[in-house]
């Protein structure tokens, strides 16, 4: 049977794309799987027994994995800007209001259907999980799994409401052709999304008094009220379910997930624009945004951890420690969470809310600045293509992680002659490696074939057959299968990558430019670029390297940062020429860079038990 993508898509005109939002989604896929082997392979409960003995570094490494793990929104941002783009060039090509919502409920609807199916029967976590997790005994697997699991509130489902919502909004807000005053649709995206925060404790309460004790009650069958048995609990109480979970449910209900997916909607909006119009200091005044969301989140979170310890007592470094586990679940930092014996303090739920949204904010900022606004997109692109892959049908791939299951039994099996030993360190890390050289060999070798039987592709199969206004795209000639391929050369490869640098190319030969107050630089497409009063754009990068190296020495969770710095830095020497800026860049990220792998050489010798703290 032939494979071949049809001809109209292989010939189309090179899609324009932002190297950040394609190199993001690959990131938040990679680090999902780093994380769920971690916290599904490596065996906590035995370090615990022993942590005085482990090194310092194993307890640091269990600290930020729990935040990491709470980063959902980080991949809800990114959609969701995706997504604005896209509509964005739906209205520019002249597509009807109409169709577009349309086509963002369909695809909302559909997506959020195999959302259940993937949580249910296909997922790591669903029937095919479990299947995978009893490979020594088959007949130990929980066939009754489909019966609850389908109702699991994930980040998918998030995504699939925020499509079908933020349709609904575009829609309304685009008519009489109003999409066309940005200004106006980002203020309303903003009182948007902060009265969706506004609203999420009075939501939650009104769900809570409706169905009480939800989600945290049981049904007098001992099932979890927030996922029914079919077969077992009344039809209205399955009916009611999903818009439960919608609305309160445990790891990203749209209360208030959804002013995350408004935020992602403004960055969307904003680099829709034409390429001249986008402010050269968008990506600072978002990093702005992100950091005073990041402090005050982790004001609030040490103040919220802090009062679990006073009040606990003996037990308070425990009951923390207990809470910050299920970080990533966010109703579990509510007040009205009977789970713990002890208080949680009212508005933690806030407080993470901004800490790790924050950060995602930040990130996608310093991305922005690194990449686009360098102008060095289609380099980027190039050396990233291994990471990217993760992102190109990262459903399919949240949904495959059952793999590393088959290959922990493996590893079990070579290293302990046992089923599914929980290794330690070593033995983790094995199994991340071998399951990430997995898959990116499995991802290569399927997009050879347009990623056919992927989920995504069962999805732009059935949307591309029904829809009218994306059925018209292809030849009357193409097979119904056909029309669900993703052609790699069109969205992967031969990609027109947007860059919004001051000029083409990126970095300013300070050799070749007048750094009078008010010049022009004319880029090679006929556009007209003015300097704003007072900017030099001649030492931009080296400028930009040293704030970075300043972020990386003075901070933890940003250290990394001062790796960019160097490598911004040295760009910024052969671009710009030797500056204090980037003189002061090189020290301060090589100092920070030599520090980083002294202290991890150190915490990995020193044992937790000096620090008296267990």
């Amino acid at each position: 049977m032939a494979v071949n993508v049809p001809l109209n898509e292989t010939k189309r005109k090179a899609t324009k794309k932002f190297i950040t939002l394609d190199f993001a989604r690959g990131i938040a896929i990679f680090l999902m799987l780093v994380l769920h082997v971690l916290q599904n392979v490596l065996d906590i409960g035995y370090l615990f027994t022993d942590i005085a003995n482990q090194p310092i570094l194993a307890l640091i490494v269990m600290f930020i994995a729990p935040f990491f793990g709470g980063l959902a929104g980080f991949f809800l941002l990114i959609s969701s800007a995706s997504n604005m783009i896209s509509m964005y060039r739906d209205l520019e090509r002249g597509e009807r209001i109409r169709s577009l919502v349309f086509k963002q409920i369909f695809g909302g609807v559909l997506l959020l259907v195999f959302a259940m199916i993937c949580e249910g029967i296909t997922g790591y976590g669903a029937l095919a999980g479990n299947f995978f997790s009893n490979l020594n005994d088959i007949g130990n697997t929980n066939w009754t799994i489909p019966l609850w699991r389908w109702n699991t509130f994930e980040t998918v489902h998030t995504i699939a409401w925020c499509l079908i919502f933020n349709g609904i909004v575009q829609g309304l807000l685009s008519l009489k052709g109003n999409w066309k005053n940005r200004r106006n649709l980002i203020f309303w995206y903003i009182v948007m999304a902060v009265s969706v925060v506004v609203l999420t404790q009075p939501v939650w309460w009104v769900v809570g008094k409706i169905v009480p004790g939800y989600p945290f009650g049981t049904f007098p069958s001992g099932h979890s009220i927030d996922l029914p048995y079919i077969g077992t609990e009344t039809f209205w109480e399955i009916l009611r379910a999903p818009f439960l979970g919608l609305l309160a449910g445990y790891i990203e209900p749209i209360f208030p997930y959804l002013a995350v997916s408004f935020v992602g909607s403004i960055i969307g909006i904003i680099l829709s624009k034409p390429r001249e119009e986008i402010n050269q200091k968008f990506p600072r005044r978002l990093f702005l945004v992100g950091l005073g969301m990041f402090v005050a989140g982790i004001i609030g979170l040490v103040a919220v951890f802090v009062t679990v310890i006073v009040q606990g007592g003996a037990e308070g470094i425990d009951n923390a420690f207990s809470l910050y586990l299920e970080f990533g679940s966010h109703r579990y930092l509510s007040a009205d969470n009977p789970r713990y014996s002890f208080a949680i303090p009212p508005f933690s739920w806030l407080a993470q809310f901004m800490g790790v949204n924050g950060f995602s904010i930040i990130l996608i900022a310093i991305l922005l600045r690194l990449i686009e606004f360098r102008g060095i997109s289609h380099t980027f692109a190039d050396r990233t293509k291994i990471i990217r892959r993760f992102g190109t049908v990262a459903f399919s791939n949240y949904n495959n992680q059952w793999i590393f299951f088959i290959l922990w039994e493996i590893v079990s099996l070579i290293a302990f002659r046992t089923h599914y030993q929980r290794p330690l360190w070593l033995g983790t890390i094995v199994i991340m490696v071998l399951t990430v050289e997995v898959y990116a060999l499995g991802l290569w070798l399927w997009e050879k074939i347009g990623y056919i039987l992927s989920l995504e592709w069962f999805i732009r199969t059935i949307a591309n057959n029904i829809v009218p206004i994306r059925r018209q795209r292809f030849p009357e000639a193409t097979r119904w299968w056909q029309r669900g391929q993703i052609n790699a050369q069109t969205s992967f490869y031969n990609v027109d990558w947007v860059d919004l640098s001051p000029t083409p190319g990126g970095a300013i030969d300070a050799s070749s430019v007048d750094t009078t107050v008010d010049s022009e630089l004319n880029d090679k497409d006929g556009i007209v670029l003015q300097m704003d009063s007072g900017e030099d754009f001649t030492q931009r990068d080296s400028k930009f390297a040293l704030i970075l190296s300043i972020v990386g020495l003075c901070s933890v969770l940003f250290v990394i940062t001062s790796i960019f710095g160097l490598f911004v830095a040295i760009s910024a020497r052969k671009h710009e020429g030797k500056n204090k800026a980037n003189q002061a860049a090189l020290i301060l990220s090589s100092i920070t860079i030599v520090l980083l792998l002294a202290a991890v050489v150190v915490l990995s010798v020193l044992k937790i038990g000096i620090l008296g703290i267990f």
